[in-house]
């Protein structure tokens, strides 16, 4: 029974929303496009490989740096491109190694982030073209309600609920993506941590 009457809203949506709702279906496309791009790239395994920290640190174990510094060249993770700068750079100062790290690093999350604020920005245009939407269409039912001498209630109310249609939609679209957009950001602030942690470990393991 719920799914009927949620795809009879749907179908409601589509067929009574008028113009704004297929702006709107655009900018769930790009949001649910961004969101699963960004999720991938931010998967554990593309950050930091833990059999590439027990290689690397094997490798240390016998002062085997060339190795150590071709394997992180290799690989792939976002990790491997801070620590093959550790690796080349460690004879440099702390201060110095500890600069480069930090450039580095905010030059991966930076990337990680990318189109992040595009979701959020595709929320706040949701709800704005949902708000539109019902502006545009309560407008035409106070068109009719002028142009008529006796206003018949009932489709009074079906007119205003077609406006509302379009709130609906936008709002459906609006909320996750700001949920989506919210988790990104949460999810990039845990990664730079884990990164910054793993690098002092590295940094400590060479100096030590």
């Amino acid at each position: 029974m719920n799914l009927i009457m949620n795809d009879s809203l749907i179908i409601s949506i589509f067929t009574k929303g008028g113009f704004f709702v297929y702006p709107i279906l655009l900018c769930s496309v790009i949001a649910l496009t961004i969101f699963l791009k960004r999720f991938y790239l931010s998967s554990k395994d593309k950050i930091i490989s833990r059999s590439l920290l027990i290689k690397i640190s094997s490798y240390l174990d016998s002062n085997n740096y060339d190795k150590a510094i071709a394997l992180c060249e290799s690989d792939k993770t976002v990790f491997s491109k801070i620590a093959v700068l550790i690796l080349i750079n460690r004879n440099e100062d702390n201060n110095v190694i500890d600069s480069i790290v930090q450039d580095e690093g905010e030059s991966q999350i930076h990337r990680l982030s990318k189109s992040n604020e595009i979701l959020g920005s595709l929320s706040n245009i949701s709800t704005l073209l949902g708000l539109l939407g019902t502006i545009s269409g309560m407008i035409t039912v106070f068109k009719v309600i002028s142009t008529q001498t006796v206003v018949d209630p009932p489709s009074l109310a079906g007119g205003i609920s077609e406006a509302l249609y379009t709130t609906a939609f936008g709002l459906l679209v609006a909320i996750p993506s700001y949920i989506g957009y919210k988790y990104l950001n949460s999810r990039i602030t845990n990664i730079a941590v884990e990164l910054q942690e793993e690098s002092k470990k590295l940094i400590g393991r060479i100096k030590g």
